[in-house]
């Protein structure tokens, strides 16, 4: 019976593999890719395109869903066209087997198992001899290993038994890139998503098999691996503060494969003499694919995760520049090193691939049915604020040369009118990097320094910046780390057009300054230099130092303005837009390295436009936690910590436009918003039967309500009322405040359900967050006085300063009457309600 059993269990396992194989081999011979991931607990995508496929893929944004594969949980597997490509250059390549980097995996060969006299030792995994069945796959997962459990060597599912280990690459999570076919993927997927398996390599847990268009080849380990310290890891087995230290190798073995890849780019840009990179600089290179063009968007998510990394496009070597002008400060580098090893033992020869770009349509996915009943959280009032890149329903606008009338009429300085609708909502500060590392730090930093409810700050991918939308309602474009060329003129051309430009060591500079070149290069390196009031600052350095070609000096510096040398002088430079038309460049040099005397910080105003460029080639979105591991630097950046803050809030104030803070040292620690318990208000029977109905939800017999987003007590006249902050609300049940009348509110309600309960909270992170979650009573509402994280549809910022008018509320409407059918409408009764009640009162005009 058991051999029977067996045999059976044998057949259907197989037959199943078999059935999967078909379906995957069916979806992959479309130029599809084939995505199974897991969200947050809690979210629901809802199959949304934006989130299926990675972020690290470039053409990411052009993806859309065709095909439901798995839904379990919080688990997704769906089909995608076009097929996703991932760049691959900037990855490291798997050192030989068996290795603990980045994890810890076996060798290429399995161990004899049957007898001692077995000659050949068998190979770990045999792929397909079919081209055609072969392809690669994007492997995510988190960065922390799963501690206590319970997941075993016999459940943990191990990458190289299921395909040939390419490349990796590391920042918020770590991502892979193996070589497999059709069976062993489908081997894959059912040992990890169908058996909710998630949990690979070194106990990681998983986040996303993908099917994707490998392009480029990832940096050699060996190379990398020459000119770095001791690795940390010798044994699999290791703490949780030796694994700390192993993840910082990780990361500055990545940071430098970054910075090799950026070196070889700047280094085709400044030799190459004609429109192709010399063949010696290419290393093993192939010329990247054109990215597919995206026109005639109808419908695209476009806010991103922010757990999530986000990386640029492909970069493409092939920029036509003069051949560069040697400086006496040139001198040989670890990349340069490195580069020149690659170029040694590089014997392929160049080759160009012709892809041509093709239109993009991108359509809606269809939603989830409604269930039988509908928990609507409504929050109707102050319209969100826009993110980055909006979404219009026309198609993106073509450029086209500039007539005459055009030319003599320069485009005006990005105000807001007065008469205009966009009064309402604030201006955007986009932030744009090949690093989520970079990313992060420059938005916290801006966080502390902007003036509080005055800008939303958002992520800027290269999709978004490719469609346009955003010129018009961004402030400042603050752009890190490298640029693909086809994004770089779109930026310029903001620039050129009245935008407000701050690069942290980033390429951009080539594009708006291209006659600098490379003077030195700088690996990690601390510098000092000086700019205005502040003297001898020592910072970290971008990995290049740059010079005007030739080296004779040629730009303008603020002391010789002060001495009024440079009042005769004309523009420096001048630069061409999309369109064709001609910008005057003024350029001026604002801070110096001190040993080489090269600029630390430049300006460039646009002077028909008055559009400004600052180019910072020290690095001030770096925070000195981020080289905690690093003690004479961890030192020397913390001393020079409210340094750094004042020169980058100086910068923002005098030249970007925008408005700071208003103390001289901002402190990151402060908030400037004081929290405070909220007031449960209504009769006394409703509140109670509310809270009896929530009695299941609460734990203990405190009336303490745990969501993802917000803890909160119902606190009795005995209770002890915690300290209220931005994830802890108490609610007073038998009190009333003192900045909100009772009296007038329910003297002046004439509704009969909505509203009738309500939880005022002086200052709550969301009022959404009280509701969401919740199947509360129909028509409680929220009634906020600030908001200090108030969120919109799409994951929008909804800023929420003292003076607005807002609220949120559930409404329980059963979905087989007629609004419940037409759940939509819900959001245009209210406001044509709000804004009659508005125009019927007194003091309207």
């Amino acid at each position: 019976m058991l051999t029977l059993y067996y045999v059976s269990a044998t057949f259907v396992q197989s037959w199943r593999i078999q059935r999967a194989c078909n379906k995957i081999a069916e979806h992959l011979a479309q130029s599809s890719s084939i995505a199974f991931y897991a969200l947050q607990p809690g979210n629901d995508d809802g199959f949304d395109p934006t989130f299926a496929s990675s972020e690290l893929c470039g053409n990411r944004n052009a993806a859309k869903v065709t095909d439901i594969l798995w839904l379990r949980g919080n688990q997704r597997g769906c089909c995608l066209r076009p097929l996703q490509a991932l760049q691959i250059t900037p990855w490291i390549s798997f050192p030989p087997a068996p290795s603990l980097l980045p994890f810890a995996y076996a060798a290429d060969t399995a161990t004899p198992t049957t007898t001692p006299t077995e000659r050949q030792p068998q190979p770990r995994i045999t792929l397909s001899t079919d081209k055609t069945q072969l392809l690669h796959l994007l492997i995510e997962s988190q960065v922390e290993p799963q501690r206590d459990s319970g997941t075993t060597d016999a459940t943990m599912v191990r990458l190289e038994d299921y395909g040939k280990l390419i490349a990796w690459k590391i920042d918020s999570h770590l991502a892979v890139l193996i070589e497999t076919d059709i069976e062993h993927f489908t081997k894959l997927l059912i040992m990890t998503f169908l058996q909710n398996n998630l949990c690979i390599n070194d106990n990681l847990p998983l986040l996303r098999i993908e099917s994707v268009q490998r392009e480029g080849q990832p940096q050699p380990f060996e190379l990398l691996a020459n000119h770095l310290k001791r690795q940390s890891r010798n044994v699999a087995e290791i703490n949780a503060e030796s694994w700390q230290k192993h993840l910082k190798d990780l990361r500055a073995l990545s940071v430098l494969a970054h910075q090799a890849t950026e070196f070889e780019i700047q280094k085709n840009r400044t030799e190459g003499k004609t429109g192709l990179p010399k063949q010696e600089l290419v290393t093993q290179r192939q010329t990247e694919p054109t990215a597919p063009a995206v026109v005639q968007v109808k419908a695209v998510a476009v806010v991103e995760p922010t757990t999530k990394t986000t990386t640029s496009p492909a970069k493409s070597t092939q920029l036509k520049q003069p051949s560069p002008v040697q400086s006496p400060l040139n001198k040989p580098s670890e990349l340069e090193k490195i580069a020149a090893t690659k170029a040694s033992t590089s014997q392929q020869p160049l080759e160009v691939q012709d892809n041509s770009a093709t239109p993009v349509m991108a359509t809606p996915v269809p939603k989830a049915s409604t269930p039988s009943k509908s928990f609507v959280a409504v929050q109707p009032t102050s319209p969100p604020s826009t993110p980055a890149p909006t979404v219009a329903p026309t198609p993106a606008p073509t450029p086209t040369p500039a007539t005459a009338a055009s030319d003599s009429r320069p485009r005006p300085i990005l105000r807001r009118n007065k008469d205009s609708l966009g009064e309402s909502k604030p201006l955007n500060v986009l932030v744009y990097s090949d690093s989520a590392s970079a990313r992060d730090s420059a938005i916290a930093t801006l966080r502390q320094l902007l003036e509080r409810d005055v800008y939303t700050i958002y992520s800027l991918t290269p999709q978004q910046a490719a469609q346009k939308f955003w010129m018009e309602q961004t402030a400042l474009l603050v752009v890190c780390g490298s640029v693909a060329p086809t994004i770089g003129q779109i930026l310029v051309d903001y620039f050129l057009h009245g935008g407000k430009v701050l690069s942290l060591c980033s390429d951009i500079l080539h594009f708006i300054l291209p006659n600098y070149r490379t003077a030195e290069v700088r690996e990690h390196e601390l510098v000092q230099f000086s700019y205005d009031k502040w003297q001898r600052v020592k910072m970290m350095h971008h990995i290049f130092c740059y010079q005007p070609s030739p080296v004779k000096k040629n730009f303008s510096t603020d002391s010789e303005e002060s001495t009024g040398q440079s009042h005769s002088r004309k523009p420096s430079m001048e630069l061409k837009d999309l369109s064709g038309q001609t910008h005057k460049l003024d350029v001026k040099v604002l801070g110096t390295e001190e040993i080489w005397n090269t600029p630390s910080l430049m300006l460039a105003n646009s002077v028909q436009s008055g559009g400004k460029a600052v180019f910072s080639q020290v690095h001030l979105e770096t925070n000195p936690s981020e080289f905690e591991f690093d003690e004479e630097k961890f030192t020397v950046l913390k001393q020079n910590e409210s340094t750094r803050l004042e020169i980058f809030t100086d910068l923002l104030r005098k030249y970007m436009g925008v408005q700071v803070r208003c103390t001289e040292s901002p402190d990151p620690t402060a908030t400037g918003v004081v929290f405070k318990q909220a007031y449960f208000l209504g009769r006394h029977e409703s509140k109670f039967e509310l809270l009896e109905k929530l009695r299941p939800r609460c734990s203990g017999t405190d009336h303490v309500l745990v969501t993802p987003k917000l803890t909160m007590k119902f606190c009795g006249q005995d209770d002890k009322t915690p300290v209220a902050n931005t994830n802890v609300l108490p609610i007073l049940i038998h009190s009333c405040p003192d900045d909100f009348s009772t009296v007038d509110y329910y003297d002046n309600l004439k509704t009969e359900h909505i509203g009738r309960l309500v939880i005022y909270a002086p200052v709550v992170s969301s009022s959404m967050h009280v509701i969401n979650d919740l199947e509360l009573v129909h028509g409680l509402a929220v009634l906020p006085l600030q908001q200090t994280a108030g969120l919109g549809r799409s994951c929008n910022q909804w800023l929420s300063p003292l003076g607005c008018a807002m609220f949120s509320t559930q409404l329980h409407i059963a979905t087989d009457t007629a609004l419940g059918s037409r759940l939509p409408l819900i959001q245009h009764i209210v406001g044509a309600a709000i804004v009659n009640t508005l125009r019927g009162h007194p003091l309207y005009r």
